[in-house]
């Protein structure tokens, strides 16, 4: 086998963007749709539907090989069932929800309150079973169930469903042996192998990995939002392959730049994550060798995707710490870490057993879920709770659009009324959202019904149950809310400006915020220089931050959903804080109306103006455990603060202080504020240039104008 990765690296970068289908092949996408219609009319079932169309993409579909490549996966889905799940879900909505989706889409479209909706875009696939024993052994597990006596017709169709799958995967795996033989004899043979059996060597087990998730996600219609603890995957076939002298561990390495490339020239959106490092459920350190092998190798290809879950406790090797943070500090910040302890405790609060809470992994950006047990739907939706002020200030009507929607309020008195008429704003928003979730729910058996992935779930297997419909072990949805240093930092504009300095009546903000701030320059002076804001450790500011969260977790956790399992928080905003400012009028903390609001954990852009430990400080007067769909505080650093020995310790010492004292997730970047306005220029110049967006890596020159800005303005504060 040829593992020159170099010089093949070229080739390898376009077999996304210009794939040769084998056009003999099988059908074309326009070929097999009318057959697919035919398929769907033949069965009531939509599970087994759904099966029959997988099987017949993967028995007529074209396929494709790379000569180049050590690794298989390509079958021409055509998004055939991912526009079967749109027809499926837009049939449901008109039929039972057409009110309730128009208002959730106004909501999140025209005001900027709530995002809500189904979620079959973040899962957790059990892909340690998967390894374990293989598919022809997920296959056999599934045709022993389904002899059981006493079967509803439900489950018949259920086990009959995951059955087909199944074997379309077995059989993807044999023609593609079939393809690549002539030139690859190893690929074909690995591809024979998994197909028949369990992996045995760290070469099968990449390949039955990568088949899995091309075909889940490019034909199968569902998005694959971690590939799970992958040192702990490839470790126990590492280190048979040396001991057995199969492969060295330079020929591994190899491998794993296949393999990662492989992700990479993909561009999977938002990036596709793994977790590495942690707790073993026995409490153990989980940190290994190739846990070391993953992060030396990622670095080396100096790739933004896929993206990296580093779990950290205070078992963690300092060194292997200090290799993640050096990737960082050199340009490579496809990484976040994530507290081992917080992430446990999170779960356990909803209900997690102890074994199961040591072994999640953060799906998608940073959100806790059990590996391979729980269906956490970490991407239900969320709240704009930047906006209460303005629904207070308003009347629970939008400036813009003078519509309701909100509550009315009558006009506080106090500020501690106007407090409370805040979280009033946010419980009423955050009902609507939960509604609208557990109405959807009822029908996800109708509308995504899966599989391929629920005979990889041994509750779903044992129950006869499709994991989308309460099948799993734990079956979770999630609330975000949105932009909080937003609005910690307008509750303390309106405490000092209104009711203790009386600049201004109550009544007069509302109309400087309608009127975003114009003639009113110097009262906005004033708000922007505050001391009391988010991020400085300042007690007004912290006290309320504390207090808000703790409210907004409440409304949340351990309310039930319709699937037989819980709503879980979260406290961040990945990027929604551009649309989100952009609907959101001017805010009493001095910012225009239209302008971006705070990302995640951050401070506003330019307000944490006495250093990362007082950022740090405010931060963690929250109970981070009290979301356990995640929380993330972004950190942006200046190249001379991390710079030599001296500045890599003081890295670590940041990370380790955060997380000391409870905080999450942390990223960050290191850049010079001079480079990137440079980059903006000049972008030719700077298309290597990575940076952290939110829960993924993205080239700077890649970003919107109002990214970059925002970036700009970071890293200037940084230097200050």
């Amino acid at each position: 086998m040829n593992l020159n990765f170099e010089a093949k690296k070229g080739a390898l970068r376009s077999q996304f963007t210009k794939t040769h289908w084998i056009d003999d092949s099988g059908l074309a996408t326009e070929e097999l749709l009318p057959l697919v219609k035919k398929a769907e009319e033949n069965y009531a079932s939509r599970e087994v539907a759904k099966a029959k169309t997988l099987e017949l993409i993967v028995s007529r579909g074209r396929i494709a090989i790379d000569k180049d490549d050590i690794f298989q996966d390509k079958l021409e889905g055509g998004g055939i069932m991912l526009d079967q799940r749109t027809r499926w879900e837009c049939e449901i909505k008109e039929k039972y929800l057409k009110a309730e989706s128009d208002e959730a889409s106004d909501a999140w479209n025209k005001f900027g309150t709530f995002q809500s909706s189904s979620d079959f875009g973040h899962t957790s696939p059990n892909t340690r079973l998967l390894l374990e024993i293989g598919l022809a052994g997920i296959l056999e597990r599934i045709e022993n169930a389904a002899k059981r006596d006493g079967l509803t017709e439900k489950q018949k169709n259920f086990y009959e469903s995951c059955r087909i799958s199944i074997s379309a995967v077995i059989a993807l795996a044999n023609r593609l042996a079939d393809a690549i033989e002539p030139y690859n004899q190893d690929n074909a043979a690995a591809l024979r192998n998994i197909a028949s059996g369990a992996p045995k060597s760290t070469y099968e087990a990449m390949q039955l990995i990568v088949l899995y998730f091309f075909t889940h996600e490019y034909v199968a219609g569902t998005r694959v939002r971690t590939l799970g603890r992958l040192d702990l995957l490839l470790y126990p076939f590492y280190k048979k392959d040396i001991e057995d002298g199969r492969y060295s561990k330079a020929e591994i390495r190899e491998m794993l730049k296949f393999f990662l490339y492989k992700f990479y020239a993909a561009n999977v959106p938002f990036g596709l994550p793994f977790c590495i490092g942690g707790t073993l459920q026995d409490g153990s350190d989980a940190t290994c060798e190739m846990s070391y092998l993953i992060v030396e190798t990622f670095n080396e290809l100096s790739i933004h995707s896929p993206k990296i879950h580093v779990r950290v406790s205070d078992r963690t090797p300092k060194d292997f710490v200090k290799l993640v943070l050096s990737c960082i500090r050199g340009g490579n910040s496809s990484f976040v870490f994530v507290n081992d302890e917080v992430g446990m405790e999170s779960l356990r609060r909803v209900g997690i057993e102890e074994l199961d809470a040591r072994d999640f992994v953060p799906i998608g950006c940073y959100e806790p879920a059990v590996w391979g047990v729980e269906i956490g739907c970490t991407g239900n939706g969320g709240v704009n709770i930047a906006k209460a002020v303005e629904l207070v200030l308003n009347n629970g009507r939008d400036f813009a659009t003078g519509a309701l929607c909100g509550v009315e309020t009558e006009a506080p008195e106090s500020f501690d009324e106007f407090l409370s008429a805040v979280k009033l704003q946010i419980s009423h928003l955050t009902d609507k959202m939960t509604d609208y979730v557990k109405k959807i729910e009822k029908h996800y058996g109708e509308i995504n019904p899966d599989p391929l992935l629920s005979a990889q779930y041994e509750r779903s297997v044992e129950r006869g149950i499709d994991v989308f419909e309460g099948g799993a072990k734990y079956n979770n949805s999630s609330v975000y809310f949105y932009c909080v240093a937003s609005l910690i930092d307008s509750l303390c504009a309106v405490k000092k400006l209104v009711f203790d300095d009386k600049h201004c009546t109550l009544a007069e903000l509302k109309e400087i915020m309608k009127n975003n701030w114009a003639g009113n320059e110097r009262l906005r002076a004033l708000a922007l220089r505050m001391k009391e804001k988010y991020g400085n450790s300042n007690p007004t500011a912290d006290a309320l931050t504390a207090d808000i969260s703790h409210f907004c977790a409440e409304l949340v956790n351990n309310k039930p959903n319709s699937r037989g399992g819980v709503f879980k928080a979260a406290l961040f905003s990945i990027d929604f804080c551009f649309p989100l400012g952009k609907l959101t009028a001017a805010t009493p903390d001095g910012r225009l109306a239209g302008e971006p609001l705070s990302k995640n954990l951050c401070a506003t852009t330019a307000m944490d103006r006495n250093g990362i430990t007082a950022l740090i400080n405010s931060v963690c007067v929250i109970d981070h455990a009290d979301f356990s769909t995640g929380s993330v505080l972004d950190i942006v650093l200046h190249p001379s603060a991390v710079a030599g020995d001296d500045g890599l310790e003081a890295f670590y010492g940041i990370l380790m202080t955060y997380m000391k004292k409870g905080g999450f997730a942390m990223h960050g970047n290191v850049f010079d504020a001079r480079d990137l306005i440079k980059a903006q220029k000049n972008p030719e110049k700077y298309s290597n240039l990575q940076v952290r967006v939110c829960g993924w890596n993205a080239y700077f020159v890649n970003l919107s104008k109002d990214e970059q800005d925002a970036f700009i303005r970071q890293a200037q504060a940084a230097e200050n």
